[in-house]
């Protein structure tokens, strides 16, 4: 199967997700299988993407495009 570009994944997620991704999307699509594993490595500041609260929402999000970005970096990163 061909590499897909930053720019296709990127442009996946937003049209799936828009501007921003939270909640069981955000964990799942950071490769954790359940929300507590995805707050354990919040807490040691290991996510690898920038995460944040919006005003009026519950839970943590983060930027689909800086979530694509990071998913790209790890494709592509040796061992």
């Amino acid at each position: 199967m061909p590499h897909q570009s930053s720019s296709d994944l990127t442009n996946q997620l937003l049209s799936r997700f828009g501007p921003t991704i939270g909640g069981q999307d955000l964990y799942l699509s950071l490769g954790f299988k359940t929300y507590a594993a995805f707050h354990r490595s919040q807490q040691r500041e290991a996510l690898g993407v920038n995460v944040f609260k919006l005003p009026g929402r519950r839970g943590w999000f983060a930027l689909t495009g800086d979530v694509a970005t990071w998913l790209e970096k790890q494709s592509t990163t040796q061992g």
